[in-house]
This record gives structure tokens, C-alpha cells and sequence, in this order.
């Protein structure tokens, strides 16, 4: 690696490569940004993730974060990633692919649009437009279906708009463009779109079925629209996404969606922009499937209902034999519904749920698989981990058991309660868990603001203390925030602010270049993920933080972002004369 020694990473070996993105306060970026970090681990390198705004963006303020793309080069890392399906909406794959000259000499990938001339991995956008569509029209009977499409000049925007329209055609049915509304990808678009709809075309919500939206984020902000009119989804219009978010799964109701492989497409990206640089051959696919998820939003009952009435037993087979026969089949749906977060609570987890639960279909007695499940739950509480996924876990479960019971009334009984308590035991837990991460985050972030703020106006060289003290407690162990000096150039020289590193250093005075920002020597020893933070005041540039973190909080991430632009603004302020 260029421009730095070995010294400057944890296990001496590892390299440094950038992942470039729009920003950390989108779920889809953040899902694949851990791809891309569990791709880094895999090849033992480190990750510098530059969260830069979309290049040339038509929001001013996002724009002027573009400078932060300059943070790497051939001195610090040895290939660049792009999230072009982020960076790029604006520019349009060929321009993008002009900008991505800037890395001359570095190998380049990018992933979530093709990009000409780079190695590239995209999703099946086309394929899930059209599953949601014939899924609207062959199970609820939707004839007039609207659509909410992304940004202009997208070319996934336009990709999933054709889609849209040749499903409909395919379909037999006619698309009037009254039905077709503007937005771009943020829930505030998708409340938008519903008055562009609704009040300024005059459409009757009567004559429309069903509203597909080109993303998640706008579905759910439709239906908080349609929320605030009176409008129920799905009674009154069914409402369907795409992306498949966190957010998609907790809503109410339950959003329908398609949900896009965010973390293989990291993964597998970071996978080829390493075989680039080591002067390997292509290799694998260059779109990855995408998977139709129902949910309540667009009319469904729970994806498993159902099923139990249509599934029977062969004869003379029991129930626990049953679940021989299907244990194999059982216990891999279950992982797969637990998409990999289910980890810190141990190996063999699935096995003991389902050794669990069939043991209280077998004696009757109620509480034994409650109580494997409140194990699990625990042990992830204690580890912090993500049990965003269990209410997955428990339906995958249900499915795949309930034809083990078709025929056994009993059993069956035994097996609904069970998992019932299991999810309402489930639920509380998660409320509980993540209202309680929620506040003490907030709490340790507004200590930090107000300690920040105290030494900022008292003694600015308290700062890197402060943040050594403070920021650790938030998941970022190192960092370095620097100021330009002359604000106006912003690829000129900076001055180090405060930092701190994992060796106990602090920061000092000091001037550095945009591109050393990475190599710091406070970052050396850091953890295998160093984000980039542009940090502007509207849309004046004022420095750049990189810190080293332990968890990727994109939400907190992007409020450090928006608190250190204070930071920085008060420390380019005139000193006030001394006393005379």
C-alpha cells in the first residue's frame, strides 16, 4: 500500500480500501456498508467508508460534501468501491464513469448500478418491480396500480420505472400518468407524491388499487400520509415498497416489499475490487437476485397463514417424526430468516429453539420453548446485538413447523400458543431493548455535545480530551477532526482540531493534508473501519473528522456529523482580544 507503512493498521498486513457512499442516515447504504466490511474481514484488509453526498447532488447542502471523496488516493488505500447506485444518481453512469478518472491508477468497482469500463454488480431491480406488480394484480385483483417513482436521472429510478410499466403491460393493463408520481427516495417524497396524486391530479382514491414505490422509504412515508387523510392500508389501498429496510418489517402494518441482498452485494463487491487489485479475473455474476417479501401492507395475512390447512401428513407419520423429516429444512429457513444476526447469541441456537419447541409439543408442558427463546434474547442483550430479526425467526419457524401438525389438533394448538407467547414476549423485549439503547446513546451523545461545547468556548485544547472520554462509550474508539485553513480551498492544507487514539495519545496542533487524514497516526491500531465525515456549514466547507468505530450508528454518525459543523464554525471565529 502506497503512502503507508505497515505500522499503520492493526495486523500489519491488512490494506486499506475505500467504500464510497452517499451518506450513513439511509438503511439500505448502512446494510451495505457491513457487506462490504464483512468482505474486508474476510481478505483481512480495513475499510476507509467516505460518506461524500450524491456527486453534483441538487441539494446544495449535500453537495457541498463532495470534497470528501478527495480523502483518498493512491497514498492511503489500494482500490476504491463505489456505492454507484448512491454517488451517482444525479451524473448517470457514463459521467460517473469520467468522475471515477479521479483514481487513475487505482482499480475501481462499483456496485448497485453499472458503471462502463469498472467491474460492476447490480440487483434484479426489474425482477422485483415486476414480482410486486403481478403479486398486486394475480392475488388481490389490483387492475389500477400507481407508482411512485425515484429521482430523475437515476438510472435505477428509470430501471424499475420500465419494469413497472412492462409488468402492467404484460398484465393486460393500462397505465394512466396521472397514476405516476415524482420522488426521491426520502419519506418525505413518498408524502409528497401521495398529494401530487390525490390533490393536484384530482384521482379519486376509489379508482386506485395499489401504490407501488420505488423504494421503502417513500412506501412508508405514503403511508403516513395516507395515515394522516384517513386513508387505512391495506383496507383502502394497499401500499408496497422495495429494499426490504429494518424499518419495513416494524411499520404498521408490515410493509410488502422486495428485498435487495444489501449485504452480499457489500460483500461480494469488496470481494472483486480486491481480486482487481490483485490482478484477478472477473468472476461470478453481475446481478443478484432479489426476493418478493409479503407482508400486511398490500392485503396479505401473515406470510404463513394458511398453511397449516393446506398441508397434511403422510399417513401413520407423528408428529415428532415429522419433525425428523423436516428438521434439516427447519433449521436452515430459520438461519436464513435470522439474515446472519443472530450470532452473539451463540452456536447451535437454532437447534436448541427447535429441540425446545418439540420437546413442549411432546409433554404439553408450556414454557420450555419460551424460555430457549428469553436465553437467546438475553445472550444478545449482553453481546449488543441486533434482534431486529426475531419476529422473522419466529414466522420462519411457524411456517416450516406447521405442516409437522396439520393433522394433530392438539399439537397444533400447543404449537400456535407457543409461538404466540413467543412473539408477544419477543416484541416487548425489542421495545423495551431498543427504547433503552435509544436513550442512553442520547444521553452519552448531549453529554458529549455539552462537555464539547463547554471546553470549545473555555479551553479548545480540552477537545481531545473530552472526545477521548466521551466518544468511546458511543463505538468510536480513535479519531481525528481537522479544519481548513483556507476555507475557501478546499483541497489545500488542514489543522488538526483534537483527537485521540486507542494508545491514550491525543491530538496536538498541526497542519496535514486531506489525504493523510486516513494514515494518522492516531488511527494506527484502530479497528478495521475508519468513516470519513465532510463536515460543511450549509454549504461553506469546514473540515473533515475520520473516525475509527467499533459499530457502524449511521443516525449517530450523521448527528456527529451536524454537531461538529458548530465545532468547526466556532473554531474558525476571530479570537476575542485579550484584557488590556
Amino acid at each position: 500500500m502506497k503512502g503507508a507503512s505497515s505500522s499503520q493498521n492493526p495486523e500489519g498486513s491488512s490494506e486499506l480500501y475505500a467504500f464510497l457512499t452517499e451518506s450513513l442516515d439511509d438503511e439500505h447504504e448502512v446494510a451495505v456498508l457491513r457487506g462490504v466490511l464483512a468482505g474486508a474481514r474476510d481478505v483481512d484488509a480495513k475499510v476507509l467508508c467516505i460518506a461524500g453526498g450524491n456527486v453534483d447532488d441538487v441539494n446544495p447542502g449535500r453537495r457541498a460534501w463532495n470534497f470528501g471523496f478527495d480523502v483518498a488516493g493512491a497514498e492511503n488505500v489500494r482500490g476504491v468501491l463505489v456505492m454507484s447506485s448512491a454517488i451517482g444518481n444525479v451524473l448517470g453512469p457514463e459521467a460517473l464513469a469520467t468522475w471515477l478518472d479521479r483514481y487513475d491508477g487505482l482499480p475501481t468497482a462499483c456496485v448497485g448500478v453499472r458503471v462502463p469500463g469498472r467491474p460492476s454488480l447490480e440487483v434484479d431491480n426489474a425482477g422485483g418491480i415486476r414480482a410486486l406488480v403481478l403479486h398486486l394484480t394475480r392475488e388481490h385483483g389490483a387492475r389500477q396500480i400507481g407508482f411512485v417513482r425515484g429521482p430523475e436521472g437515476s438510472t435505477e429510478a428509470e430501471i424499475r420505472l420500465t419494469a413497472y410499466r412492462d409488468a402492467m403491460r404484460e398484465e393486460g393493463l393500462e397505465v394512466d400518468e396521472r397514476w405516476i408520481a415524482s420522488g426521491d427516495y426520502t419519506k418525505a417524497s413518498g408524502a409528497r407524491a401521495v398529494h401530487e396524486i390525490f390533490d393536484e391530479r384530482k384521482v379519486q382514491l376509489a379508482l386506485l388499487d395499489a401504490l407501488v414505490c420505488a423504494n421503502d422509504f417513500m412506501a412508508l412515508g405514503a403511508i403516513e400520509e395516507l395515515g394522516r387523510r384517513g386513508v387505512h392500508v391495506p383496507e383502502d389501498l394497499a401500499v408496497v415498497g422495495f429494499d426490504d429496510v429494518d424499518s419495513a418489517r416494524t411499520a404498521h402494518p408490515a410493509l410488502t416489499t422486495v428485498r435487495q441482498p444489501s449485504a452480499e452485494l457489500g460483500r461480494e463487491g469488496m470481494r472483486r475490487l480486491v481480486a482487481a487489485a490483485s490482478k484477478k479475473p472477473e468472476s461470478g455474476t453481475s446481478a443478484l437476485s432479489t426476493e418478493l417479501v409479503v407482508r400486511r401492507s398490500c392485503g396479505c395475512l401473515p406470510a404463513d397463514a394458511g398453511i397449516a390447512t393446506q398441508a397434511s401428513l403422510l399417513p401413520g407419520r407423528g408428529v415428532e417424526t415429522s419433525f425428523v423429516q423436516r428438521r434439516q429444512i427447519i433449521l436452515a429457513e430459520v438461519v436464513r430468516a435470522s439474515q446472519g444476526r443472530f450470532g452473539a447469541a451463540g452456536p447451535g441456537w437454532e437447534v436448541r429453539l427447535i429441540d425446545a419447541l418439540v420437546g413442549e409439543l411432546r409433554s404439553g408442558e408450556p414454557g420450555g420453548f419460551l424460555r430457549a427463546l428469553e436465553h437467546c434474547l438475553r445472550r444478545l442483550e449482553l453481546a449488543r446485538g441486533d434482534v431486529s430479526a426475531v419476529q422473522d425467526v419466529l414466522s420462519a419457524l411457524r411456517r416450516q413447523s406447521l405442516p409437522c401438525v396439520a393433522t394433530d389438533t392438539i399439537a397444533r394448538q400447543r404449537l400456535e400458543q407457543a409461538l404466540h407467547d413467543a412473539r408477544v414476549v419477543a416484541a416487548a423485549f425489542a421495545s423495551q431493548l431498543d427504547a433503552t439503547r435509544v436513550r442512553e446513546s442520547v444521553e452519552r451523545f448531549r453529554r458529549f455535545e455539552r462537555r464539547a461545547r463547554a471546553a470549545m468556548l473555555a479551553r479548545p485544547e480540552e477537545l481531545s480530551n473530552v472526545a477521548a472520554e466521551e466518544l468511546p462509550a458511543l463505538g468510536i474508539e480513535a479519531c481525528v477532526v481537522a479544519t481548513f485553513t483556507r476555507p475557501d480551498e478546499t483541497g489545500g492544507p488542514l489543522r488538526l482540531l483534537f483527537g485521540f487514539g486507542r494508545s491514550g495519545a491525543r491530538g496536538r496542533s498541526e497542519t496535514l493534508s486531506l489525504r493523510g487524514l486516513a494514515v494518522h497516526p492516531l488511527l494506527e491500531r484502530a479497528s478495521r473501519t475508519l468513516i470519513v465525515l465532510p463536515v460543511t456549514l450549509e454549504t461553506k466547507p469546514l473540515g473533515v473528522a475520520v473516525v475509527s468505530v467499533t459499530n457502524v450508528d449511521g443516525t449517530m454518525l450523521e448527528d456527529l456529523r451536524d454537531f461538529l459543523a458548530t465545532v468547526l464554525a466556532v473554531s474558525t471565529l476571530p479570537k476575542a482580544p485579550g484584557p488590556a
